[in-house]
């Protein structure tokens, strides 16, 4: 039984291997295709280019994982269905759960990849590769150092946001409704042409929306013109324009992409114990513990396709169900993460229901197959 776990494992981690290295070709392929004019037009050294693309490489590998782990259990058993090696080996009385060992071993070296890749290289090198990109390319040298206190200055003019939430996190799947990027905690200095304060704005939330903000819940403090006094009052609502891009702000905020688990946990606490909203982060928070378990579900559910004999056709069919598997998982997850988002579900439930679901059919399909 140790030479055919090994022999199993052995397979399995040489096709991952090539199917890691396949995709991350196309992967930085068609990103250098599509970003290399605007490195040209701002003149970037080539050496600052080559940079840019190995600090990606470990976001990019922690997003094809989980499907690099089910490929290549799907080929690797569906190739011993096909050539009767399972069929062989079941008839010796070696039971398909007695299998699950070397799989289960794959599924959790894929999960602590995953965990490693997101914990400790990804957040640092993702930083580096976004201040490539938006210092360097883009000239957007304010978002070099992503923080929670955000300082913009304009023409008379200098606003604090303690917090800005984008309208939609990058890679975060779909969107359930128009949700427009909210700055909570904003305050609003005005100054004449002396530097003389003329006017201060306090709101408890803003939403930028039509090409403006909409200042929610606020004080209003202007300076009288005949004695000097600054003259207080209350309102509900009220626009504010600032000239400052959406997508330049969301530059600012901080990412959880870039941080880890403990670094996003203190964070969300911070937000919390501010009286701030923090779903969208506390969502993120489970789903990064969450999303590693992934690779040891696809590879229970890879084996017990290839178990039932469904892919016994060969290598495009076994491609064509992992695909298929991971696109429904994709959208499922996305899906309930934008539930999530936007309050209809509890984070935990978002991040981790739909793990509990295909962790049941993979065991239903397990067993069926045994």
């Amino acid at each position: 039984m140790y030479i055919i776990s090994r022999y199993i494992t052995k397979e399995i981690t040489k096709y991952f291997g090539i199917i890691l290295v396949v995709v991350l070709g196309i992967y930085l392929t068609v990103d250098f295709i599509e970003k290399i004019g605007d490195f040209l037009e701002a003149h970037v050294p080539l050496i600052r280019i080559v940079q840019y693309f190995v600090y990606k490489l470990p976001l990019i590998m922690i997003q094809i994982t989980p499907l690099g782990v089910l490929l290549s259990v799907l080929i690797t058993f569906g190739l011993m269905a096909k050539n009767n090696e399972l069929t062989a080996l079941r008839s010796s009385g070696i039971s398909l759960l007695s299998l699950t060992g070397p799989i289960m071993r794959c599924g959790i070296a894929g999960a602590l990849i995953l965990i490693l890749l997101a914990e400790v290289i990804a957040p640092l090198t993702v930083t580096t590769a976004n201040r490539i990109w938006l210092q360097e390319v883009r000239g957007q040298n304010f978002a070099t150092t992503r923080h929670n206190d955000i300082w913009l200055k304009g023409h008379q003019v200098i606003v604090h946001l303690k917090h800005f939430q984008p309208a939609a996190q990058a890679g975060r799947g779909l969107a359930l409704k128009s949700d427009a990027p909210m700055a909570m905690g904003i305050t609003v200095n005005r100054f004449d042409g002396q530097f003389r304060l003329v006017e201060r704005i306090d709101a408890k939330t803003a939403t930028y929306q039509q090409g403006g903000w909409l200042l929610h819940d606020g004080m209003l403090q202007q300076r009288s013109a005949n004695d000097g006094h600054m003259v207080v009052s209350q309102f509900n609502e009220r626009r504010f324009q600032f000239d400052l891009p959406v997508e330049d702000l969301a530059q600012a905020a901080p990412q959880t992409e870039e941080m880890s688990f403990v670094q996003l946990y203190r964070y969300t606490r911070k937000v919390e114990a501010e009286g701030y909203d923090a779903t969208r982060y506390r969502v993120d928070l489970h789903a990064k513990i969450a999303f590693p378990f992934l690779c040891i579900i696809l590879t229970l559910m890879g084996a017990g396709l290839a178990a039932r004999g469904k892919i016994r056709d060969g290598l495009a069919i076994s491609i064509g169900y992992g695909i298929g598997i991971a696109f429904m998982y994709w959208v499922v997850f996305g899906f309930c993460l934008s539930m999530g988002y936007a309050g209809m579900l509890p984070p935990v439930i978002a991040a981790w229901g739909v793990n509990f679901v295909f962790m049941c059919l993979a065991g239903y399909m397990l067993l069926a197959a045994d």
